[in-house]
């Protein structure tokens, strides 16, 4: 089955060197953004940005749709 959307998610809400933070299995994270860029799946291109995490200091592959920005003075608050 072939849809016809552009794709799943907008990759034109980020921008690299963006504050995100996302939430996996009821923890926290926080980081910046690398690379925002779209990948097919599923019949259709999904947008995924690569996030340079920080409290573990380490890269990781997310949904766009899972993120949400941040202002530089919450990322304190996100990560405690």
């Amino acid at each position: 089955m072939k849809i016809n959307f552009f794709s799943f998610g907008r990759k034109g809400d980020f921008e690299t060197g963006d504050l995100v933070g996302w939430s996996k299995i009821r923890k926290k994270h926080s980081g910046v953004v690398e690379k925002v860029y779209t990948k097919h799946q599923g019949g259709r291109e999904v947008a995924f940005a690569t996030v340079f995490e920080f409290s573990e200091s380490k890269k990781h592959e997310v949904l766009c749709l899972n993120l949400k920005k941040l202002h530089k003075t919450v990322v304190n608050e996100v990560e405690n």
